[in-house]
């Protein structure tokens, strides 16, 4: 019997779970480098591993060199809206709050998105470079030159305060890529639940991405502010492999097993949940102990970019309809391998019937 089917039952249910995502918003181009073009007796080569292209590029030291790139699509990105539509698709009631479009106009990009939709600014521009085994993003940091509180709080005609508290489940992503995003986390915390009565029912859900260009008192700081949510709502941080290894290495040295430094940071922060997510394997740290559970490895991916934030869309599902650790993240685990395999985030139904 699928431990799963109850889901398709309660798409009622569903329906009702409120989730809120902030903060970020950006337009992709995703190519792919070219090692060799085509020719008359020769098919076009591409880089197939980030190791590959790096080790052409070490090569091309003290040289310089021209790449092609190929481009593949020019398309929404950034991490809110791929997690926003995943969990739109999945039938959840999603509300953004994000980069979307200059003065209140979402952009074309974002249309498509599932979910009700507050801008407040333009997206930022990035280019992603896809491989068999990874992605590399290339961006520019996006900076304020007004207050971003007040920004979000005019896009919305001032109804953040509300949208933060009545949520089954805010998240908040891409810390790391917005210089601004400090100050937004904290007022989200003090603006909207410092105040408010504890309710563990309902959740934060925090993922910085890759936070290694940010300085030990930086991560420091907002991992501490991750446990002062934990008093008013439980506080899930979920991290890839690379961003649990900084963390670890920098701010706990505990070592480099995953479940010991999800361990690690419940203990050191207060932060009530840690989900590890990696390509070949995933561990989930809560009061019951530690769940791991193996990945299901993609060898020839349609796409990656966007995979973490469809576990993480996946994962916020089996929270608010309360699976158990295991079924969480095996759930997850599925729903990001059947994206990488199939380049679309699926539907509840589609992902039901694979499990």
């Amino acid at each position: 019997m699928n431990p799963f089917s109850h889901l398709s039952e309660r798409q009622a249910e569903i329906a009702e779970k409120r989730i809120v995502v902030g903060f970020d918003g950006f337009i992709d181009t995703i190519v792919r480098p070219v090692r060799q073009t085509a020719a008359v007796d020769a098919p076009e080569m591409l880089f197939r591993t980030i190791g590959e292209f790096g080790q052409f590029l070490a090569g091309c030291a003290e040289k310089s060199c021209s790449i092609e790139l190929k481009q593949e699509a020019k398309q929404l990105g950034g991490n809110l809206p791929y997690l926003s539509r995943s969990a739109g698709r999945l039938g959840m009631n999603v509300t953004c709050i994000g980069m979307l479009g200059a003065d209140g106009k979402i952009e074309q990009e974002f249309q498509e998105l599932p979910c009700r939709l507050y801008s407040f600014a333009a997206p930022g521009q990035s280019t992603c470079f896809e491989f068999q085994d990874g992605k590399i993003f290339f961006a520019t940091d996006c900076k304020m030159t007004q207050d971003p509180w007040q920004l979000v709080l005019d896009a919305t005609d001032s109804e953040a305060v509300r949208l933060f508290q009545n949520a089954d489940l805010t998240a908040m992503v891409n810390w790391s890529e917005l210089s601004f995003a400090p100050g937004l986390w904290e007022g989200v915390f003090e603006h909207a639940l410092k105040n408010q009565s504890c309710d563990k029912k309902r959740f934060m859900f925090f993922d910085l991405c890759d936070c290694s260009r940010k300085t030990d008192r930086e991560i420091e700081d907002v991992l501490q502010l991750m446990g002062r949510f934990s008093k008013v709502r439980t506080s899930i941080l979920s991290v890839n492999e690379n961003e649990a290894h900084v963390i670890a290495d920098r701010i706990l040295c505990c070592g480099t097993e995953l479940g010991t430094i999800g361990k690690a940071l419940r203990d050191e922060f207060g932060i009530d949940q840690v989900i590890i997510h990696t390509i070949r394997e995933s561990f989930l740290v809560t009061s019951h102990g530690i769940t791991g559970k193996p990945s299901e490895f993609v060898e020839h991916p349609k796409i990656s970019t966007g995979a973490g934030d469809n576990f993480n869309a996946a994962f916020c599902f089996g929270t608010v309809m309360g699976l158990t650790d295991e079924d969480r993240v095996i759930f997850a685990n599925r729903y990001a391998s059947f994206y990488v395999s199939n380049g679309y985030s699926p539907t509840l139904e589609e992902i039901v019937t694979t499990l």
